[in-house]
């Protein structure tokens, strides 16, 4: 009986911190999560306005000059139609009052799922055919289809040692896991696009476990690949070294290790970093994600601290290297809000995504509102890429915002359409 018991103390022990965990959410704290989320949802709308009016929010800012405020972008009609016809038919759902058959149709979908064998077997096929479409693209000297790959060829001859005056070339040289990685693939492949097109492939499998993890359906997972594979951001960028997707396959990592592996999680938040340093400003997301897992306290607290350790560190290496970072700082706060009308030109043929932005969005809310803690994190990291597009607007002049900085978008939408589909 003592030994029994003895037994039980310690397992009640090691699960304390979980247990913890699952308390109830206080009432202050389900307010705070909400202030959280309507901000979050505030900005995904502030970045839809140029879709509808293109030249509305830059002409408020003052530069209206040539402008005409009002006037409707080519898929400010389309976006209108499709979210007054979604909308619609949400409200004629929760009413009760669309026929049986549809309403069945919509339960069974919410509530059926495939094995986890038999949804690994159409990921492997969905991989087959996206490699079978794309594995031609890799035979492309780079230089024909994007100009700036001589940057890249440039910093390949003076990276990790070298030193060069040119701004282009700092900024290069400071991404050292990009071009290490850069390094490998010519080393070994003898192609600098083979490593960066296995990253894209990579980023289809994170993608994948990812949205399991978050909407506990094996559907949901294989819906969210096809979503990205899709889109042509991902499809334009997916072969391509000069604008690669390693920063976003880390960043990835460092999310799905917090749930979980959290010790190597802050390994991979350091790599997205020396890929691609604007998502250090994702920091604040990945905190709140933390928080908001279902980790033990003592897990929380060393993800959260080595994240910042990990950006304390990256910031001193970027001060000592003399990276090109230190010179860039121009700030414009007129910038910040002109950085949310970049969203609209720069996606303006994921057209999946812009008209369904906002539905997924309001999706995530009505579960926020619900208690899902899973929705908050898809909310936040929605609109926190798109809120760092804009902080980068602001802070500097050096970087222009291009469609491949929205990848992190794309995929994050991906992933919060999918899960919307989880039996919760």
């Amino acid at each position: 009986m003592g030994k029994h018991s003895k037994s039980n103390s310690k397992n009640f022990r090691e699960n304390d911190d979980s247990i913890i965990d699952k308390k109830p959410i206080g009432k202050k704290y389900n307010i705070a999560i909400l202030i959280i989320s309507a901000i979050a949802l505030v900005t995904i709308i502030l970045s839809l306005i140029s879709v509808i009016f293109p030249a509305l929010i830059i002409s408020i800012i003052g530069d209206n000059e040539f402008l005409v405020a009002y006037e409707i972008g080519s898929m400010g009609i389309p976006l209108l139609v499709t979210n007054i016809v979604i909308f619609s038919f949400l409200i004629l759902h929760f009413k009760h009052v669309l026929p049986n058959v549809i309403e069945t149709k919509i339960k069974w979908i919410f509530s059926h799922d495939l094995s986890k064998k038999n949804s690994l077997i159409f990921l492997i096929i969905i991989l087959g055919i996206y490699i079978a479409f794309t594995v031609n693209e890799l035979s492309i000297y780079e230089f024909t289809q994007y100009g700036d790959f001589g940057y890249v060829e440039d910093t390949l001859k003076i990276w990790p040692f070298g030193e060069t005056d040119i701004p282009f070339l700092q900024e290069q040289s400071s991404r050292h896991v990009r071009m290490a990685l850069f390094v490998a693939s010519v080393e070994i492949f003898n192609n600098i696009k083979i490593i960066p097109y296995l990253a894209s492939i990579l980023l289809l499998v994170v993608t994948y476990f990812l949205t399991i993890k978050f909407s506990q359906k094996n559907f949901s997972g294989l819906l969210a690949v096809i979503l990205v594979i899709q889109s042509t951001t991902f499809r334009t960028y997916d072969t391509i070294a000069v604008y690669e997707n390693f920063w976003v396959l880390f960043y990835l990592l460092s999310i799905y290790f917090i749930f979980q592996k959290p010790s190597i999680s802050s390994v991979f938040f350091l790599s997205s970093i020396f890929s691609k340093s604007i998502i250090s400003l994702m920091l604040p997301i990945s905190i709140i994600i933390t928080a908001l897992s279902d980790i033990s306290k003592n897990k929380k607290i060393f993800v959260i601290v080595s994240h910042i350790t990990v950006l304390i560190i990256s910031f001193i290496i970027f001060q000592v290297s003399d990276s090109v970072y230190e010179n860039a700082i121009d700030i414009d706060v007129d910038k910040f809000w002109i950085g949310f009308t970049t969203l609209a030109s720069n996606l303006r043929f994921d057209i999946l995504l812009l008209l369904l932005l906002l539905p997924v969005s309001v999706g995530l809310f009505l579960k926020v509102k619900n208690g899902d803690k899973n929705s908050v994190s898809l909310l936040l990291l929605l609109a926190g890429t798109i809120a760092s597009t804009s902080i980068l607007e602001m802070l500097t002049n050096f970087a222009m915002v291009y469609p491949y900085r929205y990848m992190p978008l794309v995929v994050f939408f991906a992933i919060s359409a999918s899960s919307l589909l989880s039996k919760k």
